[in-house]
C-alpha cells in the first residue's frame, strides 16, 4: 500500500514537471542567438548603456528609409555623421550614429539642398538650400534640428568658412555667375548678417578676428602668391610668406605647400604655428596638370593630425595609374606613418579623434584607420 502510494506521488510530480520542462525548453530555444548584452540593452533602452560597452563595430549599411541617398556631409562628433536624401523635389537631412545605427531626421526642405556644413565642434549645422539657380537660403540649426538663423542671398555659388575660435561666426562668399563675389559675416549669437570687404573670396581664420589668404595678382599669371593676414574688419594687410602655392589653416596651425627648391618634382608641406614658428615639414612627389599641380585630398582631425593621400612618384596627373597611399602626419611631433596603400585620390573627412575617415566623392565609404579597412556605408552605391 505504501509502495503504491509512493508510486502515485512520483507519477504526480513527473506529470507536474513536464509542463515546466516544456516551458523552459521553449524559452531556451527562443533565446538562441541572442547575446546577453543585447537583451539587457533592449530591456533598459539604448540610452542606458554606452555603445562602447555593447560593441565597437560600425553599423553598415545606413538604412535609407525615405527618399534616395544623395551624400554624406561629415561628422558631428566621434560617433555621428550627417547625410542627406532626395525626397521628391526637396531634401531631408539626417544624423546617423555609426555604432548604434540610430538615425534621426533633423531638417526637411521642400527645395533641393546644395550643401550641409557642420561647425568644427558640431554645435551648429549650416544648410544651404537652393530655391532657384541664382538664390540660396542659408539656415543655421543645432543638432536637434532647431533653426537658429536664416538668410536669403542672391548668388550662383557659395563658399563657407566656420570660425574655429568662435563658432558663432561664419564667413560666406557669394559668387555671381561671372565669379564676381560678395563676402558676408554671419554672427549667430547676435543674429547679425553683415557684408564685409576682402580681396580674395577663399580665406581661413587664424583667430577670432583675423584671416589669412593667398593674395593673387590678377594681372600676373603665376603659380605662387604671398600669404597675407588681416583683421576681418580692417584693411591692414600684412605679408607672412612669399611664393606659396597652397595654404590651409586649422585651429592654431597653418599648413603651406610650396615647391622643393632643390627638387622641382617634389612638393613641400610645411606646418607653422599661428605666430609663424615652423613646427615640421615633409616632401611628396608632385603630379602635374595642364597649368598647375594636383593637391591630393587631405583632412585634419581635432588634434591637428593630418591625413593625406599621396602618389608614389612624380608624373603627369592624367597619366598616373599607380594608386595613392594614405599617410597620417603629426604636425607637432613631425611623425609620419603610412596607413593604407592602393587607394584612389578621393575626398577625405576624418572624425575628430582621427579613428575613422569618410572617403569618396559622396563620402559613401568609411576608412577604419586602426584596422586599415574600407567599409561601404551605403548599399549598392
Amino acid at each position: 500500500m505504501e509502495q503504491r502510494k509512493n508510486s502515485s506521488i512520483r507519477m504526480f510530480l513527473f506529470l507536474c514537471t513536464i509542463p515546466l520542462i516544456i516551458l523552459f525548453g521553449c524559452q531556451h530555444e527562443k533565446d538562441v542567438g541572442v547575446q546577453p548584452v543585447k537583451k539587457h540593452n533592449h530591456s533598459l533602452g539604448k540610452e542606458a548603456i554606452p555603445h562602447s560597452f555593447i560593441s565597437n563595430e560600425i553599423m553598415t549599411p545606413i538604412p535609407i528609409e525615405n527618399g534616395q541617398f544623395n551624400t554624406i556631409y561629415g561628422w558631428l562628433n566621434n560617433e555621428t555623421i550627417i547625410y542627406m536624401t532626395n525626397v521628391g523635389l526637396g531634401s531631408n537631412v539626417y544624423t546617423y550614429n555609426v555604432f548604434t545605427g540610430d538615425s534621426s531626421l533633423i531638417f526637411e526642405s521642400e527645395v533641393p539642398i546644395s550643401s550641409v556644413v557642420p561647425s568644427p565642434s558640431g554645435n551648429y549645422i549650416l544648410i544651404h538650400s537652393a530655391p532657384s539657380t541664382y538664390e540660396g537660403i542659408i539656415s543655421i540649426i543645432n543638432p536637434k534640428g532647431e533653426q537658429l538663423m536664416s538668410e536669403r542671398i542672391s548668388a550662383y555659388e557659395f563658399a563657407f568658412e566656420w570660425n574655429p575660435y568662435d563658432e558663432n561666426l561664419m564667413l560666406i562668399s557669394a559668387f555671381a555667375e561671372n565669379w564676381d563675389f560678395s563676402m558676408f559675416q554671419m554672427n549667430i549669437k547676435e543674429k547679425k548678417f553683415d557684408e564685409i570687404h576682402n580681396k580674395e573670396p577663399f580665406v581661413n581664420w587664424i583667430g577670432k578676428d583675423e584671416i589669412i589668404y593667398l593674395n593673387w595678382d590678377q594681372k600676373d599669371v603665376s603659380l605662387f602668391a604671398p600669404l597675407v593676414k588681416k583683421s576681418i574688419n580692417e584693411q591692414n594687410e600684412k605679408m607672412l610668406l612669399e611664393d606659396v602655392y597652397y595654404a590651409k589653416a586649422a585651429k592654431d596651425l597653418i599648413m603651406t605647400i610650396t615647391v622643393n627648391s632643390s627638387a622641382s618634382d617634389e612638393a613641400v608641406y610645411t606646418f607653422l604655428s599661428k605666430d609663424l614658428q615652423e613646427l615640421s615639414s615633409f616632401t611628396v612627389p608632385h603630379l602635374t596638370r595642364y597649368s598647375d599641380w594636383l593637391v591630393p585630398y587631405f583632412d585634419f582631425d581635432a588634434e591637428n593630425q593630418l591625413f593625406t593621400l599621396q602618389p608614389l612618384l612624380s608624373t603627369e596627373a592624367d597619366l598616373y595609374r599607380d594608386g595613392f597611399q594614405l599617410w597620417s602626419f603629426d604636425a607637432v611631433k613631425g611623425e609620419k606613418e603610412m596607413v593604407m596603400e592602393n587607394l584612389k585620390n578621393e575626398p577625405l573627412n576624418c572624425s575628430p579623434d582621427g579613428k575613422y575617415c569618410l572617403y569618396g566623392f559622396n563620402f559613401e565609404k568609411l576608412i577604419d584607420i586602426q584596422s586599415k579597412k574600407v567599409l561601404p556605408l551605403i548599399k549598392d552605391f
